[in-house]
């Protein structure tokens, strides 16, 4: 049991929410690029790629990105590929 509750309370994991207009990123490492139809977001040796129409930031911290927009693709591929 303390160790749920240390891993709910630490929430390390890398994680990705998709709803029909809001995309939630946890624990990522980085935005390379980040423009109105697409955003880039990297996690170790992942990347992913999202495009769309006005994507914009609605909250950003340090570990968390919370994006809005109309998205039409999601990808995800090796960083180095």
């Amino acid at each position: 049991m303390l160790k749920s509750l240390n891993r709910y309370v630490k929430n390390d994991e890398f994680s990705i929410n998709i709803w029909d207009n809001f995309i939630n990123i946890n624990n990522f490492t980085d935005v390379p690029i980040l423009e109105e139809n697409k955003v880039v977001v990297t996690y170790l040796d992942k990347r992913i790629i999202i495009k769309g129409d006005k994507i914009i930031i609605k909250k950003l911290l340090d570990n968390e990105i919370l994006l809005s927009g109309k998205f039409t693709t999601i990808d995800l591929g090796d960083l180095y590929a």
